[in-house]
């Protein structure tokens, strides 16, 4: 009797020891399981805190209409002396409590002859700090096929419907006064006359003399600035008829730059050096015989009668001017984030 409760004392100090390790190897595993879930946990909250600082940077209006928008537009028109733009500031009440990361860095980058976006956030969960970094499209393809005329008859397939879309959303949104024009920039927007001509009054001035057939004398405007904001509404049921240079004054060479938006005709009557974008919706572009052109930057319309005019050589595409000129139009810039991941 004395020999088994011996052997039953031996089995219990064995079995004891064994059970106090798995206890403890137990609570070790589940205090590290409940550790990593907590981690994960914070990370996953930080991560997502940090992506949601991207999306309100891309879509809500405080932030992309009131500060990446105008910092992307001054970074294109400043080119090519520009600087990487200024971050974004996400406001006190948007952050997630305890979150004192409120800056949204705005990087552009050249990738594939385009212009590409990147927006780097960072995030502060339970002590947690999460990099997200996104890749963006920025500008409409249209503008970066490199392609210096485009025209909705004879432009790739794959880009007809688009450029139409792009056409018509211009006719509709465009405006001299919601695009922040310096004022080193000559402006004009007209819809009352059908008949306008564009001409070099002398070494300093250009003039705009417009025209509609129940006027006597027409109307005229001088201006010295050298780059143009212009804009011709259709006026009545006719096509405006829009002429760049007057045949009856002596020939000179006009050279302008800026951006040139005609819902009509263009007839180049002189020889003309520009820097930008011309677009002629619902009319088509016309250069006189023995004219001599040199335009750098991309022409747009969606009525070209003439098939040589697109094998013109002196028309030539350039980026930097595209870039400049067009963020003065509707749905030149078109963010299109593509991946977001951890940094």
């Amino acid at each position: 009797m004395k020999a088994r409760e011996g052997f039953i004392s031996i089995i219990c100090l064995i079995v004891m020891p064994v059970l106090m390790i798995m206890i403890l190897y137990l609570e070790h595993t589940t205090r590290l399981g409940s550790l990593i879930l907590r981690s994960t946990e914070n990370n996953i909250q930080s991560y997502y805190s940090a992506e949601g600082k991207i999306y309100m940077t891309l879509h809500e209006e405080k932030y992309y209409s009131d500060q990446l928008y105008p910092a992307l537009a001054e970074y294109f028109r400043a080119l090519p002396f520009s600087k990487q733009p200024k971050d974004i500031t996400i406001n006190r009440e948007d952050l997630k409590l305890g979150d004192e990361l409120d800056k949204v860095r705005v990087i552009l980058v050249d990738k594939d002859n385009k212009k590409e976006l990147q927006l780097v956030a960072k995030s502060n969960f339970n002590g947690l700090i999460t990099t997200v970094i996104s890749y963006i499209e920025l500008i409409n393809e249209i503008f970066e096929a490199e392609n210096p005329i485009l025209d909705v008859n004879s432009i790739e397939n794959k880009y007809k419907e688009d450029l139409m879309d792009l056409l018509l959303k211009i006719s509709k949104d465009i405006n001299i006064n919601n695009c922040n024009k310096p004022e080193n920039i000559y402006g004009m927007e007209s819809l009352n006359f059908n008949h306008i001509t564009l001409d070099k009054k002398d070494n300093t001035y250009f003039e705009i003399i417009s025209f509609r057939e129940s006027m006597t004398l027409p109307y005229i405007e001088r201006f010295n600035n050298k780059e143009v904001f212009i804009i011709i509404r259709e006026f009545g049921e006719n096509p405006v008829d829009f002429y760049i240079g007057n045949l009856n004054t002596p020939r000179e060479t006009i050279k302008l730059s800026g951006l040139i938006y005609i819902e009509g005709n263009i007839t180049i009557s002189k020889d003309f050096e520009f820097t930008g974008i011309i677009i002629a919706r619902d009319g088509e572009i016309k250069i006189d015989e023995n004219i001599r052109t040199n335009i750098k930057g991309i022409m747009i319309t969606n009525n070209i009668i003439n098939n040589d005019f697109i094998e013109r050589d002196d028309i030539i595409y350039s980026r930097h001017s595209v870039y400049k000129y067009g963020t003065y139009l509707p749905g030149f810039i078109e963010p299109k984030l593509y991946l977001i991941k951890s940094d």
